[in-house]
This record gives structure tokens, sequence and C-alpha cells, in this order.
């Protein structure tokens, strides 16, 4: 297992995923593919799934939000519901982008993907981490505040970009307890890649955002799991599994 801490500007979870699952397809000749939590913005494009000649079903529990993402191999599926069958399976990739602090199970989520996933088959999440301020209020606030201070401080297309509930469940750093969650539902935990930082004061509190920055840059110094803001982990099914 490697564990390393990087920066947010490193991050995988939102411009850069699509290139980096592709290129995690690539490395290991991956060809049915699973994305759980597509929503409105599947993550490959037709070209990639072509170019790979991939089989890629994009799930969503939310019927209106595949709808948008114009895509026809698509399912309704609650990777959340205890014992859920993930159609299509089984898969030699399952992923999932800024989905999986929007878990309300976590624990069944992660199980369902891995009895969807073939022997030796990958699960790659990239989410956002518990204890990163405005995660906490995010997840405390009440959600006509949380969805207030969401459209002065992470203005979007909102169509395209909705808000949903998090609940942070098992969204953590590198930290031992985290690892042996996954170990423990039967994953071998390959990669965990965590961030520190983020650029929710930027655009409006400029002052609080160098302070922040300054706190991101000893943190990356001196590493504590506990005050990730980012995560993304690469995880096997074993392959006597």
């Amino acid at each position: 297992m490697t564990v390393t801490f990087r920066d947010v500007a490193e991050f995988e979870g939102w411009d850069k995923f699509p290139g980096f699952i592709e290129q995690v397809i690539a490395r290991h000749a991956l060809r049915r593919v699973c994305e759980v939590g597509a929503g409105a913005n599947p993550a490959l494009s037709p070209d990639v799934v072509r170019r790979y000649g991939l089989y890629y079903r994009a799930t969503d529990e939310s019927s209106s939000e595949m709808q948008k993402s114009g895509m026809a191999e698509t399912a309704v599926c609650d990777v959340c519901q205890q014992d859920a069958a993930i159609p299509g399976a089984p898969y030699d990739l399952i992923f999932s982008r800024m989905t999986a602090e929007h878990f309300r199970d976590s624990a069944s989520a992660f199980r369902n993907m891995l009895r969807a996933l073939a022997p030796g088959g990958l699960s790659v999440h990239c989410f956002a981490t518990f204890y990163t301020l405005p995660f906490v209020l995010n997840r405390v606030l009440s959600d006509g505040l949380a969805h207030f201070l969401y459209e002065r401080f992470a203005l979007r297309d909102r169509e395209k970009h909705d808000k949903f509930k998090a609940y942070y469940s098992r969204c953590r750093g590198p930290r031992a307890g985290q690892i042996r969650f996954l170990q423990e539902i039967g994953y071998e935990v390959l990669e965990y890649r965590a961030h520190f930082g983020h650029n929710y004061y930027a655009p409006r509190l400029p002052l609080l955002h160098a302070l922040h920055r300054a706190k991101t840059n000893l943190l990356l110094r001196m590493p504590l799991p506990l005050f990730t803001s980012y995560a993304t982990i690469i995880l096997r099914r074993p392959r006597h599994a």
C-alpha cells in the first residue's frame, strides 16, 4: 500500500478525473467499467469508450439526473441499499467522482461494489474528507443555510452540477481506522492519495484564503491525516476472493 500527501492542486476529483481514470483503464487493460453516481456528468466520453472497446455502464440513484447525461447505457441503482445488485456486474473497474461523500451508508456501498467486481478488479474513488471546516459546516448546517453558503462560495451550473446532501460517511484521510474499514470489507488498499487544502475562501475571503494556504503548506511538511480535505483511493478485490 502506498500513502502519499499532496496539495489540492493535484487532486484528481474534478477536471483531471477523466484523464486520470482513462490512465487507470489503459494501464490495467480494463474492459468492463461501471461509474457509480455518474448523474448528469459521466466521466468517460464516447471517444474514450470506443478507443478502449469498453463496456461502460453509468449508474445513479436518481433517474432524473441520469436523463440529463444523454447516455443510452445507464441504470438507476441505489448503491447504498443493503445487498443491492449493481446492474451489469461483474466489472473490471468500478469508480466514482465526488460521490462517496454522499453515501448515506458507506459500508453497504463498498460491500455492494466489492461483490460487483470480478476477482482482481479495481475500485477507484475521489471524494471530500471530513473535518475540513467547509465540509463540517455542510454536514451540520440546515439544508437551507448550506445551500445559501454553497451559492456564495461555490457557484456552478445547478442544472448539470446540482448540490446533493453530503453525509461524509467513512470519508476520511488515510488513518489506520479508515484503512482497516476498507480492508475488513475485503479490499486490498493499493494506494491512498491524501490532499490538503481547498479554494472555497479564495473568491470572497482572500485574507482567510491566505491563512488557509499557510496552514496547508505546514500540513504538507508535517502531514496529519485527520486534516486532509480530499482523497483518492485505489482498491482491489483480491484475485482469490
